[in-house]
């Protein structure tokens, strides 16, 4: 018995690094090595806010870096008295390639959601708040700043 063990160790050493489970856990946290990078700036479709999403640990976080004045003003409406530097995007982890799930914070309205992003190309994701997971949910499609 402890023939066949000592064999099966020998083959996993041999093994590259590529082929062992969680290698591929060592892509930094926004990219996916089969689809795309969410890191970086990004503006939603009315260009009222500029969040960056950068890796927080092993997931992806955005936090707010520019906003016009009445979005600033609707956070504040909303609880949130400082929009910028606030982080409304966290959580995030890919589930496969090009689509990360976590929470969004929606300041305006005050309130978190479960949420998705889908990046739909280089220059454009798709961003989804949603009630009960992945249903009931309003999507906006941000652009790269």
């Amino acid at each position: 018995m402890i023939r066949p063990l000592v064999a099966l160790l020998a083959l996993l050493t041999a093994l590259p690094v590529a082929w062992l489970p969680g290698a591929a856990q060592a892509n930094p946290a926004g990219t996916d090595p089969r689809g795309g990078d969410l890191r970086g700036l990004w503006r939603n479709p009315d260009g009222s806010v500029l969040v960056r999403i950068d890796p927080c640990g092993t997931e992806v976080c955005g936090t707010v870096v520019g906003a016009t004045t009445e979005a600033q003003n609707d956070a504040r409406d909303g609880g949130y008295p400082r929009l910028i530097g606030l982080r409304i995007l966290y959580g995030y982890h890919a589930t496969s390639a090009r689509h990360w799930v976590g929470r969004v914070l929606v300041p305006d309205l005050g309130h978190v959601f479960s949420s998705h992003i889908d990046l739909v190309d280089p220059d454009h994701a798709r961003i989804a708040g949603c009630l009960f997971h992945q249903h009931l949910c309003q999507t906006q499609l941000w652009h790269r700043a």
